[in-house]
């Protein structure tokens, strides 16, 4: 086996192949693991490169013991609370936090005609989440997948032709509540205002799970999959992009890098998907995504934000964990 990508989903997948006795090997184009999880070090410093926090550890807890190890063991955590602040343009703030009366009691004092929204957003959501797991974790192989009855019983529940923006309004009547619990599609790189309702999941997904630190940042995760994956066996191949890849009709038969040919019965490839099929996939074997069509989703794509980082010789720190300038009437 052949995976392309030692980020966490191709770390993942390196780890589970491994243990069910896989002779897996993993190709890397930077000189370390992580991809969007990467860091970098300055003057004794480090910083993420990608996300800054950890959301929702039970589906990287479940891969973890997959293989006979224990997440929190392995990679300690913190819960942080207070989450982040949310300091609004137009006055006020809100120290998010995971205890639901201390929120119950700043919401009051923000907005009172919004006294009792935020618990009926997380019952809601709550029961939306319950429907739309199953349907999450499943693979869809066939247009009868569709039809299966756990995805029938979430239809009530989704609400395509609903934005997040739009959803949350149900909720809360001041609109700067709408944007503190709307600007987590920013993770996903979208607008509250464009990104479907479905995703309203994931600001409850803060609140009810908690907001987490992998102590030394999260690139600390995938340090320590990549040491479980060797550990397993896996041979991780660093500085080693891919070049181009050999196809024998439309089934990839190997790879070449400017060190080798690695050629394998199955390839998982977790590389960027549009740089990937685009840069190695003729065009005239792709039939949904051709050229044109990714280039159509590619104008699409938005910066999600712009980040200072600073550093602080102390381990006692009076700096709120995160705080936001909420000023967008639209983001």
């Amino acid at each position: 086996m052949v995976v392309v990508g030692a980020g966490p989903g191709g770390l993942a997948a390196a780890m589970q192949l491994a243990f069910a006795g896989c002779d897996v090997t993993v190709l890397e184009r930077q000189r370390s693991v992580g991809g969007r999880t990467s860091s970098i070090q300055s003057d004794g410093f480090r910083f993420d490169c990608g996300p800054t926090f950890f959301l929702y550890p039970r589906v990287l807890s479940e891969i973890f013991r997959s293989v006979g190890y224990d997440l929190m063991e392995e990679v300690p955590m913190t819960r942080l609370d207070t989450q982040y602040r949310l300091t609004f343009g137009n006055g006020g703030q809100l120290d998010c936090s995971s205890d639901i009366e201390a929120m119950d009691r700043q919401i009051a004092e923000l907005s009172p005609g919004d006294v009792g929204a935020f618990r009926r957003f997380l019952d809601d959501n709550r029961v939306k989440l319950a429907k739309f797991r199953p349907i999450l974790e499943s693979p869809f192989r066939s247009p009868l997948d569709l039809f299966r009855p756990s995805v029938l019983s979430a239809v009530p529940y989704l609400n395509p032709q609903r934005s997040l923006a739009a959803e949350l309004q149900r909720y809360f009547a001041d609109p700067r509540l709408v944007i503190a619990f709307g600007f987590q599609a920013k993770y996903l790189g979208m607008s509250p205002f464009q990104c479907p309702s479905l995703f309203s999941i994931l600001s409850f997904l803060e609140y009810e799970y908690g907001v987490w630190h992998p102590i030394g940042g999260c690139n600390q995760v995938s340090e320590r999959m990549a040491d479980i994956a060797r550990s397993l066996g896996v041979k991780i191949q660093l500085d080693e992009p891919v070049q181009s890849i050999e196809l024998e009709g439309r089934c990839l038969r190997a790879v070449h890098t400017s060190r080798d040919r690695y050629a394998a019965d199955s390839f998982v490839v977790n590389a960027d998907f549009a740089d990937w099929m685009t840069r190695h996939v003729p065009n005239e074997l792709r039939r949904r995504w051709s050229d044109k069509a990714i280039e159509k989703k590619g104008s699409r794509a938005a910066r999600s934000c712009c980040i200072w980082e600073s550093t602080v010789r102390t381990t006692t720190c009076r700096i709120t964990t995160f705080t936001s300038a909420a000023t967008m009437s639209k983001i």
